[in-house]
């Protein structure tokens, strides 16, 4: 048999985040005896009148299967106290199994039988008559419910709030301790590389150094965005604020990935007009937007293919920088999964120019941190076009 008390202590060292128990419609039943369909109706208001909180009493046979309910309203409208309670009750009440969820109980009571939130209804158990349940009672349970759940809930976000301000902290300490020995690294290919002290006798040697100082530098970007991206999604990132020069800054992104779009076989073109008015935004966030979605377009662009960043104001005021290309575009599917941090996109391209997937999802954090937003238009073999939108209240002195 189920038991109907919920109040009983959880074991020692229960977590509070555990999952709560379903509560089910056992909780809800009175266990008060039924009556034979012979008793008279006197005797059912008697004992109704004893106990103000139960809606009805429960009619049922010998080998106890419920023949009905005999509610208070039907009792007030039969003028022979003496009258069987046969004659009283609803023969077909709402009839709910005590291991039914409570949400399954509400959802029966509105879609079945309304009136069973005033009248009551029957609770059984293995079909055979149990307890009387009443739509108070199911209310107060829920609220119960709901309210455990809710403080559950708190609890959790607590905990990811936590975890995230955890790793945030773990991140920034790491980040200072990776970049430490990498400048130095840098720094020293950066003097083989230009032989300050002295020719070096195999050219080769220059090479290689270069490839460090290329490498280092492009894992600096790497640390400097996942710290970039942890900050965003703990609440923690700021904008260092002032009026920028949309052409100069773009203009400049553009020239510092042209050597790598160039061994790729993409070109970049640039399309912004001279007198495109100044953003009041964080310079270098801006330029690591663009650098974001050019060092994109050029991943996913094959040979011969062309990049081309362009900007204009639009006529509701807002700043547009896009970024089109002509490469192999994306699904609605890949798109989803390229805007999630380290989302991969599984095709041939991205493969020859493996990442850690931070770029999109960093760039759209950013631009959101300005009040815009990253618009993105794309379809397979159609290209792609991502365009930063900025208000308009950021566009001008």
């Amino acid at each position: 048999m189920l038991d109907p008390d919920p109040t009983s202590p959880a074991p020692s060292g229960t977590p509070e985040t555990e999952a709560a128990p379903v509560l089910v419609a056992a909780l809800l039943a009175v266990r008060e005896p039924p009556v034979g369909p012979d008793a008279p109706c006197r005797a059912l208001r008697d004992r109704l009148a004893a106990q103000p909180d139960l809606p009805a009493l429960a009619v049922t046979a010998e080998d106890g299967r419920i023949l009905g309910l005999v509610d208070r309203l039907a009792l007030a409208g039969v003028a022979d106290p003496e009258a069987p309670a046969g004659t009283a009750m609803d023969p077909a009440p709402l009839l709910v199994e005590a291991d039914l969820p409570l949400c399954e109980v509400a959802r029966r009571i509105m879609q079945d039988n309304p009136g069973a939130l005033a009248s009551g209804f029957a609770v059984l158990e293995d079909g055979r008559y149990f307890g009387i349940g009443s739509g108070v009672a199911l209310l107060a349970r829920t609220d119960e419910q709901i309210i455990q759940r809710t403080r559950q809930l708190d609890e959790a976000r607590r905990a990811a709030e936590r975890a995230n301000r955890a790793k945030t902290a773990f991140f920034a300490c790491m980040s200072h301790e990776i970049r430490t020995p990498l400048n130095a690294m840098m720094g020293f290919a950066e003097l083989l590389e230009k032989e300050v002290l002295g020719p070096i006798s195999n050219p080769l040697y220059r090479d290689y150094a270069r490839d460090i100082a290329e490498s280092g530098r492009h894992l600096m970007d790497l640390i400097n965005d996942l710290l970039d991206l942890s900050k965003a999604e703990a609440g923690r990132l700021e904008l260092a604020e002032s009026l920028v020069d949309v052409p100069r800054v773009a203009v400049g992104s553009a020239r510092l990935l042209s050597d790598r779009a160039g061994r790729a076989g993409v070109g970049i073109e640039t399309d912004l007009p001279p007198d495109l008015p100044p953003l009041r935004a964080d310079e270098r966030k801006l330029r690591q937007m663009l650098l974001n979605l050019l060092s994109n377009a050029v991943k996913f662009t094959p040979p011969h293919g062309v990049v081309t960043l362009n900007g204009r104001v639009a006529a509701d005021g807002t700043l547009c920088l896009s970024v089109h290309d002509t490469g192999i575009g994306m699904t609605a599917d890949e798109l989803e999964k390229a805007l999630e941090p380290w989302g991969q996109i599984d095709s041939a391209l991205g493969r020859n120019h493996i990442g850690t997937g931070l770029g999109l999802p960093l760039t759209k954090r950013l631009v959101e941190l300005h009040g815009g937003r990253l618009d993105i238009d794309t379809a397979p073999d159609r290209g792609t076009t991502m365009t930063l939108v900025f208000p308009a209240e950021r566009v001008g002195g």
